[in-house]
């Protein structure tokens, strides 16, 4: 996500009675969460359930996880925690973008799924792009002789990074509105 302002979260969100299962499909997450969010929707409550977060920073995954467990500030669903965050440009001139995290960096597996979002039953629109990462330690050798429940050589498929960002068009569109305004 690249037009993301800062927010906080609120600890005062009312939950539905019975409970809260936060578990929507990838289309969801773009249409009601990222989409508003990226493009500044001031009707937007996203803030207040899936908090902005460093996930390119100085802290190691395992961290943020404690921190944000402790803070009790972060939806979760079974053993995964949902973000927004800013990804950081390689350069003013690239569209790479720096993937490190604390002492080591997220590791592209090289597949990328597309979002879709059904307008009817002919039509399909892509709305995102999904990509998952898993982290790597640089401080690791790949040395053959460790053992294959060394925690540092399981961190590897332990932590996974599920990235979905807007596609252009969405951003291209929201821009147009905006300047109409």
């Amino acid at each position: 996500m690249e037009a993301a302002s800062s927010c906080s979260f609120s600890s005062t969100l009312e939950w539905p009675a019975g409970g809260f299962v936060f578990d929507p499909l990838d289309e969801v997450l773009v249409i009601h969460y990222l989409h508003p969010k990226a493009t500044e929707i001031s009707y937007c409550k996203c803030h207040e359930l899936i908090p902005e977060h460093d996930l390119y920073g100085t802290e190691e995954p395992w961290q943020i996880w404690e921190k944000m467990e402790r803070a009790n500030n972060c939806i979760r669903n079974k053993e995964e925690m949902f973000f927004f965050t800013r990804l950081k440009r390689v350069s003013s001139k690239s569209n790479r973008c720096k993937r490190s995290i604390g002492k080591g960096c997220w590791k592209g597996d090289g597949n990328s799924s597309n979002i879709f979002y059904c307008v009817d039953q002919n039509e399909r629109k892509r709305i995102g792009v999904k990509k998952t990462y898993h982290y790597e330690n640089n401080n690791v050798k790949t040395d053959k002789s460790k053992a294959k429940d060394d925690d540092d050589n399981n961190n590897r498929y332990r932590w996974i990074l599920h990235e979905i960002s807007l596609d252009e068009s969405l951003l291209q569109h929201a821009k147009v509105l905006t300047n109409h305004l």
